[in-house]
C-alpha cells in the first residue's frame, strides 16, 4: 500500500508538471495533480486501522482509572465539560465558594489541581476526548448532533443512533441502544454514564461553552439525557 502511494504521488507530480510546462495541456494538468491528491490519501491512511472493539476497550479502561481517582478524592459532584482549544476537559468540584466563576478555569488547563481562592476541583481529561476532538477538526466546524452521531455511532460505537432536541437553555438527547457503558458507581454520580459524558464534552465543544449533565433516565434500549449551556460566568452549584 505504501509503495502504491509513492508511486502515484510521484507520477501525479511528474504528469501535472509535465502537462502544464511543456504541453500548457490543462485537462492533463488535472488529471495529474487528482493523482497526486490520491497517492496522498493512500500514505495518510493506516495499514491496519484501529478496530471499533480495541476503541471501546481503550475508552472503558480509561473510565475504570478515573473511577479510582474519583473514588480516593471522594469526589460526588456533578461534573462540568469545560472546551479549550485542544479538547474538552472535565471539570470536577471538591469545594466551592460564591465568588468563583468558571472562566477561571481555562487559566489552569494542563493543570490536575485547580484552585481559585477557597474553591478547589479537579481539572481531567475525560474518556473519549481524543475522538470527539478529532471528529471536530476533522472537517472544520460541526453541528452538534453531526457531531455526537460521528463519535457515538462512527467511530467508537458506544450506541446504535442519537436524537438531538435543542432550546435555548437546554439540550434534551436521546442515546438509542447504548452498546458501551460501564457499571462504575462513582463514574456515574460525577460523569454521567460513558454516552451521556460523551455527549456533554461534545456539546462543550460544539457550543464552545461550558456544559454540565441535569440529569439522565436509562433505560432498557435508550438513555434520556437532559444538558444546560453555561456560561462562562456561572459559578457551579450556588
Amino acid at each position: 500500500m505504501t509503495f502504491f502511494g509513492v508511486s502515484l504521488t510521484c507520477f501525479g507530480v511528474f504528469l501535472a508538471a509535465g502537462s502544464y510546462l511543456l504541453l500548457n495541456n490543462i485537462p492533463l494538468t488535472a488529471l495529474g495533480v487528482g493523482a497526486v491528491i490520491l497517492g496522498l490519501a493512500v500514505l495518510s491512511t493506516p495499514m491496519h486501522p484501529m478496530p471499533k472493539e480495541v476503541v471501546s476497550s481503550f475508552i472503558k479502561s480509561s473510565c475504570e482509572n478515573l473511577e479510582v481517582l474519583l473514588e480516593a478524592t471522594g469526589a460526588v459532584k456533578k461534573a462540568i465539560y469545560i472546551p479549550s482549544a485542544e479538547r474538552a476537559y472535565a471539570y470536577i468540584p471538591l469545594s466551592t465558594e460564591p465568588t468563583f466563576k468558571l472562566e477561571q478555569v481555562t487559566k489552569s488547563f494542563g493543570s490536575f489541581l485547580v484552585k481559585a481562592g477557597k474553591s478547589l476541583g479537579l481539572l481531567i481529561i475525560p474518556p473519549a476526548s481524543e475522538l470527539v476532538n478529532m471528529s471536530a477538526t476533522q472537517e472544520g466546524e460541526r453541528r452538534f448532533d453531526d457531531l455526537i452521531g460521528n463519535v457515538l455511532v462512527d467511530l467508537s460505537e458506544v450506541a446504535e443512533g442519537v436524537k438531538v432536541v435543542e432550546s435555548s437553555s437546554e439540550i434534551v438527547v436521546e442515546v438509542d441502544r447504548p452498546r458501551v457503558d460501564v457499571g462504575l458507581p462513582r463514574f456515574k454520580v460525577v460523569m454521567g454514564s460513558l454516552p451521556s459524558s460523551i455527549v456533554a464534552q461534545a456539546a462543550a465543544v460544539a457550543f464552545s461553552r461550558p456544559v454540565q449533565i441535569l440529569d439522565e433516565r436509562i433505560e432498557k434500549s435508550r438513555i434520556l439525557l437532559r444538558l444546560k449551556v453555561l456560561d462562562w460566568t456561572s459559578t457551579p452549584y450556588t
